[in-house]
């Protein structure tokens, strides 16, 4: 079906689409080119990745950029189908503080999306197609612990021609292109991890090790960029309610909705090594994209100034019942917890930052947790705690140590997290966990102080 007609189908009340100020794609479509595959097309890519390339496209005229989707997990066969129903467009709404800042824009950069365990061949392929210059990633941080002995991993690494898993796609696809003598794509994470480049640079030569070619591994280490990256953008899962929303007040019966918030950013490291989208025409606000070659001190900055305040406000405020981060924030006690953390503990350890003023940061980080409009919920944040507080939290704690400092800030965050773990809150009302980790259930199952008078 071509844009029009899909568009046709997803806008049922055009009056209110049109009032709602909706941006539609303002190219053709027919003309966009795949230069990206992404692996694992979570919320996040729609309301980030995708979205920079729809402005390129929009406003720039740049139609080789166009984002062919490759859903990995099996939940994702869900969202592949309805991406492929409306042509891979989407609805994004971002909001702001005030209610009235809301802007309504309708994806088209989304050119295709294909799951992998229902095309594997067709996946290979487009990975190996010339057009493809850069396969980037959202598999989240657990998504880069690999083990060898996997079995699907051990499939891969028999299997070249029908491979399960990322590194699987990412490390047969290259090897593809080398016995085809074409330039390799550059293998971008956009994932919250630091150092994020360098940890899928690792995981890609240690699964290529596998294979034992030598050829491989060499084209691998000499012509294959991976770029660190810090992205932002706080975004959404999508429920009905979103469905409901998006159709009562814009007018639009869109199957996947995208809500997040207006502010977003990205900071990377400029090496790609067989070109790139023109991301310095992205450089101003609202884009807030920064091309650099030292990309650690923003991603420092960002996964203990924000994640880890993030992680700690939301244990800390499940356990006092609250539903919504903003309703967290509106707790005066909360409000001051996360400033010491930040002020305290964090600002101290800090490098300096290029170009940023941490204490305007901060503040910006305040109202983003203070947005009413985003409903992101506490339980979403504490997901994966271990993992999180390996990442987020420790490296704080262990320089404040190191330092002769008590991170007490920092404790008490440990503290909620191993308090939650005892399924109940400060209520006493039982905790839904949605994955439970075997080993962690009965680590403490005493009563913390509420924090609210360890504070006082």
């Amino acid at each position: 079906m071509t844009t029009n007609i899909v568009l046709g189908q997803l806008i049922v009340n055009r009056p209110k689409c049109e009032a709602a100020r909706t941006h539609l794609p303002s190219y053709d479509r027919n003309q966009l080119k795949h230069g990206i595959v992404h692996l694992s097309v979570g919320n996040f890519v729609c309301s980030h990745l995708a979205y920079y390339m729809d402005i390129l496209a929009s406003e720039h005229k740049q139609t080789d950029w166009g984002i062919v989707g490759i859903g990995v997990r099996s939940f994702d066969k869900t969202k592949s189908r309805i991406m492929k129903a409306q042509n891979g467009l989407y609805t994004l709404v971002t909001k702001g503080n005030d209610e009235n800042d809301v802007n309504v824009r309708i994806i088209g950069s989304l050119i295709d999306y294909i799951h992998a365990s229902d095309e594997p061949e067709n996946a290979l392929s487009i990975l190996v197609h010339p057009n493809t210059k850069i396969l980037s990633m959202t598999i989240t941080a657990s998504g880069y612990d690999l083990d060898m002995n996997n079995v699907d991993i051990q499939h891969d690494l028999k299997n070249p021609d029908k491979p399960r898993t990322i590194f699987g796609f990412i490390v047969h696809a290259l090897d593809a292109r080398r016995r085809a003598n074409e330039k390799p794509f550059t293998v971008m994470s956009c994932d919250n991890v630091q150092r994020n480049g360098e940890v899928i640079k690792r995981c890609v030569l240690q699964f290529a090790k596998g294979l034992n070619n030598t050829h491989l591994i060499e084209y691998i280490e000499t012509q294959v960029t991976f770029p660190s990256s810090m992205v932002d953008r706080i975004t959404l899962a999508t429920t009905d309610a979103d469905r409901k929303y998006v159709r009562l007040h814009y007018g639009i019966s869109d199957g996947w909705p995208v809500i997040s918030e207006a502010f977003v950013q990205w900071v990377i490291e400029d090496s790609f090594c067989n070109g790139r989208p023109p991301l310095e025409l992205l450089s101003s606000s609202p884009y807030n994209v920064l091309l650099t070659e030292h990309v650690e001190a923003y991603g420092n900055m960002k996964i203990h100034l924000l994640n880890a305040s993030h992680i700690s406000m939301c244990y800390l405020g499940h356990l006092m019942g609250y539903t919504y981060i903003y309703e967290i924030m509106l707790d005066k006690y909360s409000k001051i917890y996360i400033k010491q953390l930040m002020n305290v503990e964090v600002t101290p350890i800090l490098p300096p930052v290029p170009g940023i003023d941490l204490e305007q940061y901060k503040r910006t980080l305040i109202e983003r947790f203070s947005n009413p409009n985003i409903k992101d919920t506490a339980v979403r944040v504490c997901r994966n705690g271990a993992s999180k507080f390996s990442k987020f939290v420790v490296p704080i704690i262990v320089e404040q140590l190191k330092r002769g400092n008590n991170p007490h800030f920092c404790a008490l965050s440990v503290g909620a997290w191993i308090r939650y773990l005892s399924g109940f809150d400060e209520q006493n009302k039982p905790i839904i966990f949605e994955i439970i980790h075997k080993g962690y259930l009965g680590v403490a199952n005493h009563r913390m102080p509420r924090f609210d008078t360890v504070l006082l």
